[in-house]
């Protein structure tokens, strides 16, 4: 009988020790492996990136005094994201281009844009040039990119997203 409850009581504290291994208690707490945290999935960060253009299109449109010709640019930019960015997260999920056009797509053009907006009319005469081939650059990456998703050109990847780190990070 002793030994019966000997052994019992060596399992227990085995199996006690043993589920404290697997989970780590902090202050009665479970703490959370951070590399087992799963990241958005790709839905919703193409749901985060349409609405960031949602918005995007939004401000542009309800600002009267902006540019048609600008609107028309920024909006052949949304149009390639929306294309390129889905695509190139199902086929390049890892690479540095698929992250900086997602970056794009998700922050860049929006803060570009809003801060143009943001100016006064004299601030945004004087920096329309600015404004506008940055634009005009943002658009050459979209479009370029497009180019490499449907080509599969997989050897331009690592050019271009060098090319974008270093000019829109």
């Amino acid at each position: 009988m002793a030994i019966t409850v000997a052994i019992l009581i060596v399992a227990i504290i085995g199996f006690l020790f043993f589920i404290k291994k697997q989970k780590p208690v902090s202050e009665g707490i479970a703490a959370p492996d951070p590399v087992s945290q799963p990241g958005p999935s790709p839905d919703q960060e193409y749901g985060a990136i349409l609405d960031s253009l949602l918005k995007l299109n939004i401000i542009m449109r309800k600002d009267k005094d902006f540019p048609d010709e600008m609107t028309g640019e920024i909006e052949t930019i949304i149009d390639d994201l929306m294309v390129v960015t889905p695509a190139m997260m199902e086929q390049y999920p890892g690479e540095t281009l698929t992250y900086e056009i997602k970056k794009i797509g998700k922050t860049h053009l929006f803060k570009t844009v809003k801060e143009y907006l943001d100016l006064s009319p004299e601030s945004r005469k004087a920096q329309f040039d600015i404004f506008k081939k940055t634009i005009e650059s943002l658009r050459e990456v979209s479009n370029r990119s497009r180019d490499i998703v449907e080509k599969n050109e997989t050897a331009e990847f690592k050019t271009m997203a060098n090319f974008l780190a270093g000019k829109f990070s």
